[in-house]
């Protein structure tokens, strides 16, 4: 028997995380957190009250764009970058999903 919440556990998606437990996990302030939001880089989801909550894969985002702004890219660049990756990503694995439909 599965208990109650247990499939959240490993889902990359679900908004586990309050803005200070992310920043904290990630090492950044709030600030930092906000302003990758504000450039587009994801929307935070919301909890009942208003306030922020954030996923493993918002804040993997948020992770790689922080370490772009380390290396000297300005924020604006950084979330361009990692948003590129994302949907790189993706039209990859839908490349591959495509190719081997055809080879059935």
């Amino acid at each position: 028997m599965q208990t109650p919440g247990a499939g959240a556990l490993d889902d990359a998606n679900y908004p586990a995380y309050a803005m200070g437990a992310a920043a904290d996990t990630l090492g950044v302030t709030p600030a930092f957190l906000r302003a990758v939001e504000q450039a587009g880089l994801f929307e935070a989801h919301r909890s009942g009250g208003g306030h922020r909550r954030y996923s493993r894969a918002d804040l993997q985002r948020a992770d790689r764009a922080r370490h772009l702004v380390d290396d000297g890219l300005r924020l604006d660049a950084a979330v361009r970058i990692v948003s590129l990756e994302y949907q790189l990503a993706a039209a990859t694995t839908m490349i591959e999903v495509l190719r081997r439909r055809l080879g059935e």
